[in-house]
């Protein structure tokens, strides 16, 4: 079974509901910086996280998480996105809210305790 994340300014309350209540839109800058740093695109063109595509919602994303294995690029996307903008990142499938510390990232261990994300291109830098 293949889980994603929703990430936006949602109603909390709603959950559990797996409803997606969004209060405000996602800061698109933020979003499109990020998506430019970690993110990919696929032969047709659209945007991809670790090789999986990007769902634009109204107001919110859903990026590809678990399914055979870890997305720890969709992870670090999260994680980076929530950090900046407060917005929540959600499992509706199991009609959950995910603290940025139960995800790891690109680092392969827990960022919850972190200041700031490291930046995957730093290891290409002379």
């Amino acid at each position: 079974m293949i889980h994603d994340l929703t990430i936006g300014h949602f109603d909390p309350t709603g959950i559990p509901e797996r409803r997606r209540t969004v209060l405000k839109p996602l800061e698109r800058d933020v979003v499109m910086r990020l998506l430019e740093e970690l993110g990919g695109t696929d032969a047709e063109g659209h945007l991809t996280l670790g090789g999986a595509p990007v769902r634009f919602e109204d107001g919110y994303l859903v990026v590809p998480w678990l399914g055979g294995s870890v997305n720890h690029v969709s992870e670090e996307f999260a994680i980076r996105l929530q950090r900046e903008t407060g917005c929540l990142i959600a499992d509706l499938a199991h009609r959950c809210i995910i603290e940025p510390k139960e995800l790891q990232g690109l680092n392969g261990a827990s960022v919850g305790a972190r200041q700031a994300a490291p930046d995957p291109w730093d290891r290409f830098a002379s």
